[in-house]
């Protein structure tokens, strides 16, 4: 973690930044989808931009990107 050097912190929790989540995709899903999930599995992943965004700008909270608090978006002349 670049804030913490690893230790743990607000920031990353446990040392680690999670930048592109993946796994599996629960049995569930793909039933309530429509899937047969004993013939389909399925794999997950994505980039979290909001997490780039995060360490680019040194953002303390994720909720702060989804708020919508116009305070904040005008730090980056987006109000």
């Amino acid at each position: 973690c670049f804030r913490c050097g690893g230790v743990g912190c607000p920031t990353c929790g446990n040392g680690w930044i999670e930048l592109l989540g993946a796994g599996m995709v629960h049995p569930k899903v793909l039933e309530n989808c429509g899937y047969d999930s004993e013939r389909y599995t399925g794999f997950a992943f994505g980039l979290g931009i909001e997490r780039v965004a995060i360490l680019k700008y040194e953002i303390p909270d994720m909720r702060l990107l989804i708020e919508g608090d116009v305070r904040f978006l005008e730090r980056f002349g987006a109000a």
